[in-house]
């Protein structure tokens, strides 16, 4: 994509540098960071770095481990994938979209327990996990979601049924996806038209757009906080929260606003082109 894609294979592997701004905190060093995740049993962030992008990287990408306070833990925790993106945990087991399918990590050991395969999935990239238990996937070029439960995966939300959906968030009666824009023009390298946000039920994947959600931007990463659902516009960098009604803007950071993660009452914000992930405050 224009503002993803084309640029997904310029990483910074500078050292690891720490610095805080405003009650956050930025840190650089990775390889085009795509997810930040606080992983709350562990009291950890977890990064996911593709690297280079694409079968080119071979199997080059991989999790990083970071303090909440910004400082990193372990940069090389889990290697061997090929381009890791959005994560969510559940039971002392970190599920990892990749381009191989679906990662399932032991947290305690930092080992691949198995990688479940959804078949016919074109670009793996964000993960939520319902409240059965389900682990739900997008499928943004596919434009399906793919549910797994007990080991075998599904398609929930058929191929074609969504706008290049990329971030999903897991509420307690729906779940709700990003659409990073219309549709993705490969011989241009770019995305058409502007994404929205989806409502899709549990019960009969019903899809709906939510309103005053429509023609939003491209729409990566979703977490909530505070009752408002909050997203990261990939090119423009801006954090924006939705309360059911209609958006705000809470604050612009820069440009390739990856997978966002939630931390208490921040938000941490990956940068694929710039090699680093914030820590902002979010009201």
């Amino acid at each position: 994509m224009k503002y993803v894609i084309a640029t997904i294979g310029i990483g910074c592997a500078g050292a690891a540098m720490a610095a805080s701004h405003g009650g956050g905190w930025t840190l650089e060093g990775f390889e085009t960071p795509e997810s930040a995740y606080y992983e709350a049993g562990s009291d950890q962030i977890v990064v996911s770095n593709i690297a280079t992008f694409g079968p080119d990287g071979q199997m080059d990408g991989y999790l990083s481990l970071v303090t909440p306070d910004g400082e990193m833990k372990q940069k090389d925790w889990v290697t061997g994938l090929m381009d890791p993106k959005g994560m969510a945990s559940m039971d002392g087991k970190l599920y990892v979209a990749d381009a191989m399918g679906l990662h399932v990590v032991d947290i305690a050991s930092g080992t691949v327990d198995e990688t479940i395969t959804l078949e016919g999935a074109m670009f793996p990239n964000d993960v939520a996990i319902g409240p059965d238990g389900a682990v739900y996937v997008t499928d943004m070029f596919g434009g399906a979601v793919f549910r797994v439960m007990d080991g075998s995966a599904e398609a929930f939300v058929p191929a074609g049924s969504l706008d290049l959906p990329n971030g999903i968030w897991a509420q307690e009666d729906r779940l709700v996806v990003g659409s990073m824009g219309k549709e993705w023009l490969m011989d241009q390298g770019r995305i058409e038209g502007k994404g929205q946000l989806y409502a899709v039920t549990y019960d009969s994947a019903d899809v709906t757009t939510l309103p005053g959600a429509e023609e939003t931007g491209a729409i990566d990463g979703i977490v909530e906080i505070g009752g408002k659902l909050i997203y990261s516009d990939n090119p423009t960098g801006e954090i924006v929260a939705y309360d059911g009604a209609g958006l705000e803007t809470l604050t612009t950071t820069e440009t390739g606003a990856g997978d966002i993660g939630m931390m208490g009452q921040m938000v941490l914000v990956p940068f694929l082109q710039g090699g680093k992930i914030m820590a902002v405050p979010v009201e």
